[in-house]
């Protein structure tokens, strides 16, 4: 059996910082989430690279000080700055030279359902630090950009409908009980185009598109989907399936996607599915929640 995100459930997040400016951002955010989720517990941290610390230390030893003590006074500072919600929260200082190992500990630690990081459009680089911990966690990872909007009115669903996948709607319907928000599937395939000179190309979509018609009638009854929810089909023609993804989520102005960590082929939890490891990668202006089913066990 697995656990789901449900607004009955009482949520706990963590919350990764930096000491950059982004931190303002995820704070400001997350006090939002706070009046969408049933949050019970928050946990603020940030890690100190092991390594950058030595050369430091002789110098403010002779003060009393640590470096300890002046990341966690400033962390401090940003939380009482930009963190307006009133679920408890606590403040966790680490120092370790693996990010992505000692958050994967600590999630697991505090039993955290939710982990929440920056997604910096110039400053992410190739987006390892977010595939590693999509890979290693056990909870679920919402990557929040500079440009993320206040607001859970439109949220979009990418499927294959693989059961995975499925699950993402579950997801979705918690995140807009509470604003009355529309969530909105988008399925993306492509006829190759080696057959168009030998098939009349309308007819080929017409058929493709009678074919996914069924294909979401048999999905939503087998997943009990929404009828309310629609499904929209997109050839993707010479783009490839981030592209189009992404190309619609601008065009609809969405304000969360949500995806599951794993696709059709679920051969491991160790792999993260391919589609969803290029979208971690991509400057997406909009948050990002992937998705994982876990054991009951873990269920607080």
């Amino acid at each position: 059996m697995t656990q789901k995100i449900k607004l009955d459930n009482e949520l706990t997040l963590m919350v990764a910082l930096d000491l950059t400016e982004m931190d303002a951002i995820l704070l400001s955010y997350v006090s939002f989430l706070c009046k969408v989720w049933n949050i019970k517990q928050l946990y603020f941290t940030h890690n100190i690279k092991q390594y950058k610390i030595y050369d430091l230390y002789d110098e403010f030893l002779e003060e009393g000080i640590t470096i300890e003590d002046i990341v966690d006074r400033g962390i401090q500072k940003s939380v009482d700055k930009h963190y307006t919600a009133e679920i408890p929260h606590t403040v966790i200082i680490t120092t370790d030279d693996y990010t992505e190992s000692i958050l994967t500990h600590l999630a697991k630690k505090y039993h955290v359902d939710i982990m929440v990081t920056g997604k910096k459009d110039e400053l992410q680089g190739t987006g390892a630090l977010s595939q590693k911990l999509v890979r290693m966690l056990d909870s679920h990872v919402l990557l929040v950009p500079e440009e993320a909007k206040h607001n859970m009115g439109n949220v979009l669903v990418p499927t294959d409908f693989s059961l995975a996948s499925a699950r993402c709607f579950d997801v979705a319907d918690s995140l807009v009980a509470r604003s009355g928000g529309n969530i909105e599937a988008l399925h993306v395939y492509n006829i190759p185009s080696f057959f168009f000179p030998y098939i009349n190309t309308k007819k080929a979509i017409d058929k493709t598109e009678k074919h996914l018609r069924e294909k979401v009638k048999q999905f939503r009854t087998k997943h009990k989907i929404a009828d309310s929810i629609p499904f929209r089909y997109i050839d993707r023609e010479d783009m490839s399936v981030v592209d189009a993804i992404e190309a619609h989520a601008e065009k609809g102005a969405f304000d969360i996607i949500v995806i599951s960590a794993r696709g059709g082929s679920n051969i491991t939890a160790l792999f993260v599915g391919s589609i969803t490891n290029d979208l971690l990668i991509r400057n997406i202006h909009m948050p990002l929640l992937i998705t994982r089913s876990r054991s009951t066990s873990r269920a607080k």
